[in-house]
């Protein structure tokens, strides 16, 4: 189970809205000049926060400390759906494009073109994926 402390930022019977800070290992990383993640982080601009909502029959006060975990099967089914299909959708359709088409642009544009279809399908799977309770965050304990 992956651990991480939140914040109750909203409380009504039985759901529980929280923000978590991400812990980024990036302000102390004697790489950050040269890193791409890190400069891709820093075009978002934004700070690090998430926002979960839970269900919990714990009674819980705006402003508490508490700890929240998620299963890692579904953190990692995630990672593996997220990056694993796309990346297969390039290889795969640069393998059938390099057969069908004999000009690059052609095979370019085939390349990209199913490479966005999955992206568009990983987005819609997730949100499907996310209301089955396996992918939500449970409260494990109240902190503060």
């Amino acid at each position: 189970m992956i651990k991480e402390s939140a914040v109750v930022i909203d409380y009504q019977p039985g759901v529980a809205t929280v923000k978590c800070q991400s812990q980024s290992a990036c302000g102390s990383c004697t790489a950050k000049s040269v890193c791409g993640t890190s400069a891709l982080s820093e075009l978002t601009g934004e700070p690090g926060e998430h926002i979960f909502i839970l269900e919990t029959i714990t009674p819980l006060k705006i402003g508490q400390t508490i700890e929240i975990g998620l299963e890692e099967r579904s953190l990692l089914f995630s990672a593996l759906l997220l990056y694993f299909l796309p990346l297969l959708t390039i290889l795969v359709t640069a393998f059938i494009g390099e057969k069908l088409f004999q000009h690059e642009l052609i095979n370019a544009i085939f390349i990209f073109f199913c490479t966005a279809i999955s992206f568009v399908a990983v987005r819609y799977y997730a949100k499907n994926v996310q209301k089955k309770s396996a992918f939500k965050p449970i409260l494990l304990r109240i902190l503060a």
